[in-house]
């Protein structure tokens, strides 16, 4: 297969070397973005087997995301160095590589450490297969192509507890890992068969630069992961790690300005309006949607007490419905406006997160379907748009890195978003507990009641008996409360549409809807930039 200058792309017509296109990146889409919450049901098991503590195992989800949000931002950088298909033949190996390690380690120290490496294997995988799928088909048609690698991107966390669950608890935890080598070694074979060759290009690399970026994200992400725990500003670590992020990224958008493109990450990019609203779209977005995959389990294994594998199943569901919002995404363009489509994804994900604040204790796993059903096809519905939209003004040679910036963004939102909802869920079970327990009057006729119908324990072992209800109920109470203040945010991003123009370019430059952003750019191009060149 004979290489193609990144410039020189040209769409595939409709056929069979085209469809393997898009089945080549839904497997790699897929394969990278499961890992992110396959394991999340499956902590408690790794931690007595590993014989580590709820808060150490969860290093095991920290680092991977640490390791994935370093590689992601220098994609583009990678694929010119190496070449897109032999970038992404390597990250696909390397990553069922990591993946067979994780499943052999045999302390907390050495799975970790290879959930790092792992999280660098699959940093390439999700924005290079983006950049494929935009290479592959006509700018009108990139909305319901794209649908296809959502799928994967977006289905692949919602799909993940359900897979989790029932490996970790049909057959061992370290199967959440080893399920990587069959579809890794798909997605290789269809990489090598399909996949266009684009030329390497000989540059410098910035390593300083490198080095700037790598001490802003890991930083952030290990802040932002661990800051809960350690009681956020109140620790020390949590304030030098903050610290830290923010210094790398004054130096990071100084070096960016300083040097174009020969940065190691071209943010200008963002010169482009259009790109860089689409971006902090995706970033909102993204912190919602994981929000239901924090949130769900903890209400229904921990809350609730279902089995593992009956959350699993419930939030799988809420998959399908992605699937299908993903699906209708793409064809609704052919009737209504980007504006529309976006205001009636936001009112729908708004809706669900409403129903799911009323929803009770006493709920069943039918119940709790339809509303997060309706958050998650929500946002698919709105998501495959903003991924074609972005690249509206991007031409063929910078795809690589845009898909790479883009990406990022997303993945810090799925970061912000956990942190916000972990903080949000123990400050809400403080605060509830303190109110309630509060409330309760050892002497209230309801009370000794309650208590007597507890015969044949002692009194020490009635209160133990009553302050575990009343813990297991503010757990219950604070997550819908918070399902409650995100519905108010969701319908509040709705707002934003009136950034947003019908059509991505207009003349004299590249702004969106309501906002000039001539200025903006010209700042860019006064530093070497231009988002168009």
């Amino acid at each position: 297969m004979s290489e193609e200058p990144a410039h020189q792309i040209k769409p595939l017509p409709p056929g069979f070397q085209r469809n393997m296109i898009i089945v080549t990146t839904l497997f790699i889409s897929l394969m990278a973005s499961i890992d992110l919450t396959i394991v999340t049901v499956a902590l408690p098991y790794m931690a007595g087997n590993l014989n580590a503590t709820s808060d150490e195992v969860t290093w095991v989800i920290t680092m991977f995301a640490v390791g994935q949000a370093i590689v992601i931002g220098i994609t583009g950088h990678l694929s010119r160095v190496l070449g897109r298909r032999v970038l992404i033949q390597v990250a696909v190996v390397g990553f069922v590589a990591s993946s067979v390690a994780c499943g052999l380690s045999q302390d907390l120290d050495m799975i970790v450490a290879f959930r790092f490496i792992q999280g660098l294997f699959s940093g390439p995988l999700i924005p290079l297969s983006q950049a494929m799928l935009i290479d592959a088909v006509e700018e009108e048609e990139r909305a319901k192509i794209l649908a296809f690698w959502v799928v994967g991107v977006m289905g692949g966390p919602a799909l993940g507890p359900m897979l989790g669950g029932y490996l970790a608890q049909d057959l061992d935890w370290r199967w959440n890992f080893w399920v990587n080598v069959p579809v890794g070694a798909v997605a290789l074979i269809l990489i090598l068969t399909f996949v266009r060759r684009t030329p390497h290009i000989a540059m410098r690399t910035d390593w300083l630069g490198l080095g700037f970026l790598i001490a802003m994200l890991s930083s952030l992400q290990i802040a932002l992961n661990q800051g809960d725990k350690l009681d956020w500003f109140g620790s020390q670590t949590i304030v030098y790690l903050l610290l830290i992020s923010f210094v790398a990224a004054l130096v990071v958008a100084g070096r960016g300005i300083h040097l174009g493109k020969r940065h190691i990450i071209n943010i200008g990019l963002f010169a482009d309006l259009n790109f860089t609203l689409c971006c902090l779209v995706v970033t909102a977005m993204g912190s919602t949607f994981l929000a239901i995959m924090i949130i769900a389990p903890q209400l229904f294994v921990d809350g609730l007490g279902w089995q593992a594998s009956t959350a699993g199943l419930v939030i799988g569901c809420y998959g399908l419905g992605g699937v299908t919002g993903s699906f209708i995404a793409g064809r609704l363009q052919s009737f209504l406006s980007f504006r529309i489509s976006y205001i009636m994804a936001c009112l729908i994900m708004g809706s669900g997160w409403y129903w799911f604040s009323r929803l009770d204790g006493n709920l069943g796993p039918w119940q709790a379907v339809p509303p997060g059903v309706m958050i998650v096809f929500g946002m698919m519905l709105v998501f495959p748009i903003l991924a074609a939209r972005a690249f509206a003004n991007l031409p063929p040679d910078q795809r690589d890195e845009g898909a790479g910036l883009f990406n990022l963004t997303k993945t810090l939102g799925f970061s912000f978003g956990t942190t916000a909802v972990g903080t949000l869920i123990y400050n809400g079970n403080l605060a509830n507990w303190t109110r309630y327990a509060g409330d309760i009057d050892p002497a209230s006729p309801a009370l000794n009641q309650y208590l007597d119908a507890l015969d044949g324990v002692s009194y020490d072992t009635q209160m133990a008996y009553v302050a575990d209800l009343l813990s297991s109920q503010t757990q219950l109470l604070t997550i819908f409360q918070i399902a409650e203040h995100l519905s108010f945010m969701t319908f509040g991003l709705a707002l934003l549409a009136v950034f947003f123009g019908d059509s991505a370019k207009r003349k004299g430059g590249s702004y969106a809807g309501w906002l000039d952003v001539r200025p903006f750019g010209r700042f860019f191009k006064a530093a070497g930039y231009s988002g168009s060149q």
